[in-house]
């Protein structure tokens, strides 16, 4: 039966998320809803943000026209799954508007991640099977992988079509993953914000006429640990092809804690220097980074597939040699750039 479907709700949810951002992005402009540049951006013109609302909006409108359909069903991890996103989209959309400091975001992920699990304590996977969890241990988890993975997203929302673009690779590795699970409604929703991702991606590439803001990389962020979450819990025993997948973004936030140690600096405060910043820094076309950083993701996302059919040592080895490499390059080019900055302010 899914097969039946999967373009119409693709196309269905494309074209409500690119409705959505056009009224939006006039909107902004209105009513002065933009991203104003600065030394920490690229870009150089104010753009109007807050693009995040059509990837909502799209997302969960679809849903709710397939529940009217009949083909999916509104159940207890459906609605789990509209709470947490909406809240996380609530948090975004007031950072957009008024500003939230960085601990307090961090602070409400952390609770809105223990929430989901709370809301359900039997749905996470237990990943060793000799090993019985506690649910405060899984609760702690759970808020642990949502600021994790929900921060790794937000990191990357830093070129145009960036974020946008690597998430539409992720959705559609999660959703292969989906469909081996045979759970139609994650299979719908994954459908659902591919559609919404590329209607929102017809605003946002180079130049980007609309940002999707924290309002849309908090909500993308949020999806994703849910559905990783889910999808931990019917293939427990290849975890790590989740680990592999969203390597790209959870390297570039470690690289950012990391960095924040080293050179002594708050943990949440903001710099120009994540892999997307330094690959600009090379001197390279704003597409050329973005396409490259594309690339990247897909090495991963192949890696990740292969880990689940064929696991082996080559594999790994690969995978590793691979993640080394980003590693080393982008760490050294982020110590170079401190030492010349330090170097230029005297210190």
């Amino acid at each position: 039966m899914i097969k039946y479907y999967l373009i119409p709700v693709v196309i269905l949810s494309c074209a409500l998320s690119a409705i959505i951002v056009n009224i939006i992005k006039k909107l902004a402009i209105d009513f002065g809803f933009h991203d104003l540049p600065n030394q920490r951006k690229v870009h150089t013109e104010k753009i109007p943000t807050m693009g995040g609302i059509g990837l909502f909006g799209a997302t969960w409108i679809t849903m709710i026209v397939l529940n009217a359909a009949g083909i999916v069903e509104a159940d207890k991890t459906t609605l789990r799954l509209l709470s947490t996103s909406t809240m996380f989209f609530i948090i975004g959309l007031i950072d957009d508007v008024r500003g939230v400091s960085a601990k307090s975001k961090f602070l409400l992920q952390i609770v809105a991640g223990a929430f989901f699990f709370l809301w359900n304590k039997n749905d996470l996977a237990i990943l060793f099977n000799d090993i019985v969890f506690t649910n405060a241990t899984l609760t702690i988890a759970s808020a642990v992988i949502f600021a994790v993975v929900v921060n790794s997203i937000n990191f990357i929302d830093g070129l145009d079509g960036l974020c946008g673009g690597v998430s539409f690779i992720l959705s559609l590795v999660l959703l292969f993953f989906s469909v081996l699970t045979g759970k139609a409604y994650l299979v719908f929703l994954l459908l659902s914000l591919i559609g919404s991702i590329a209607g929102f991606l017809i605003f946002n590439f180079y130049p980007a006429k609309i940002f999707m803001g924290d309002t849309g990389s908090l909500f993308l962020g949020s999806m994703f640990a849910m559905i990783i979450m889910l999808l931990s819990y019917h293939l427990t025993e290849s975890w790590y092809a989740f680990v592999i997948l969203f390597t790209y973004p959870l390297l570039d936030l470690s690289l950012a804690v990391l960095r924040r140690l080293v050179t002594k600096k708050p943990l949440f405060a903001p710099d120009r220097n994540h892999i997307h910043h330094i690959l600009m820094g090379e001197r390279t076309k704003h597409n050329t980074v973005v396409i490259l950083i594309y690339g990247i993701n897909v090495i991963f996302s192949v890696l990740s597939i292969f880990s689940f059919i064929m696991p082996g040592t080559i594999v790994f080895i690969s995978y590793f040699v691979f993640t080394a490499m980003i590693f080393c390059y982008a760490f050294y080019k982020m110590l170079k750039n401190y030492r010349r900055e330090s170097n230029a302010s005297g210190e």
